[in-house]
């Protein structure tokens, strides 16, 4: 079976085409457009731009599915939908312009997926996992490899962004202000104290500053495993925002200019609060956990 599942979120829009075989995926490819569709939300719903700009996108991602036999499409939203006062209305447009059907995931079956997708191929039993994206953050406990604490917060690196930023890199107000936000908002999740000291990450954020640690320690770009030590030396080198970090965040991930710094100070609150010694950044996550739990197990 070969099947596409398409991701509609607030900063990306992704869609990953697998191989399925005896219980097990392939992926055959991978499709990224940075839509931002949290910057065309004005009064709490999408704008008619930002419905047409989700549009295109989606037939960019159909059209080059022509040259390849897919036995289904799949395509789901997170909080670039859910976070909207007029959701109903854009599935239904979207259903009308382009014959796809847009499952809305709640924020705890978002973060249930990210998990199911990140601990697949994860070596790790015991421990937490955060979902950086641009509209919300997803943080699991989990022991054994059995989740024991979901939640899901309206907060990510793009409207982080928006809200606090007024140009591309903030200053030292809007740092501070960006650090109170975080940590408020971070309180209000009731994080476990006594989780394993390990924290998966999944997301574009978690995966630029995994690029920058690499880079910085000269070894393999795809190496996940990173120490608490490396995490709080780059948020430290990002917080110098002088010529050498821009120039180094533009040549390695230049996508994320604008939303690296208020990501990385997401994922610095959770890892004080949650006393993280370690950390393994995954490639999988979402989309891998939506074709595991509701298309290779068909449950819902």
């Amino acid at each position: 079976m070969i099947c596409a599942v398409i991701d509609i979120g607030s900063n990306t829009m992704r869609m990953s085409v697998y191989k399925v075989t005896d219980g097990k995926f392939t992926i055959l490819m991978t499709k990224k457009e940075m839509a931002g569709l949290a910057n065309y939300i004005t009064g709490g719903q999408l704008s008619k731009q930002g419905i047409e700009e989700m549009v295109e996108v989606l037939n960019r991602f159909t059209a080059s599915l022509e040259y390849v036999t897919v036995d289904s499409v799949h395509t789901f939203a997170t909080a670039s939908l859910r976070n909207i006062s007029n959701s109903e209305e854009v599935i239904a447009y979207v259903k009308r312009s382009t014959s796809i059907d847009i499952e809305l995931l709640s924020g705890e079956e978002e973060a249930r997926l990210s998990f199911a997708g990140a601990i697949y191929d994860a070596p790790i039993t015991d421990g937490c996992l955060f979902d950086l994206g641009g509209g919300s953050t997803e943080v699991v406990a989990f022991g054994d490899k059995f989740p024991y604490y979901v939640r899901s917060v309206n907060m990510g690196s793009l409207n982080l962004f928006r809200e606090h930023v007024e140009k591309i890199w903030p200053k030292n107000r809007e740092l501070e202000e960006l650090k109170r936000f975080i940590s408020d908002t971070v309180a209000t999740m009731e994080l476990p104290k006594n989780a394993a000291p390990t924290l998966i990450g999944v997301g574009g954020t978690a995966r630029s500053l995994r690029t920058l640690i690499n880079m910085q320690h000269d070894r393999d770009i795809m190496q996940r495993h990173i120490t608490r030590k490396e995490f709080d030396d780059i948020v430290k080198f990002l917080m110098y925002r002088d010529r050498l970090v821009r120039d180094a965040v533009l040549r390695k991930c230049p996508d994320r200019i604008h939303t690296i710094i208020p990501g990385a100070l997401v994922i610095s609150e959770l890892v004080k609060r949650l006393k993280i010694e370690n950390l393994y950044i995954s490639d999988f996550g979402i989309r891998e956990g939506y074709l595991w739990k509701k298309i290779m197990r068909g449950t819902t």
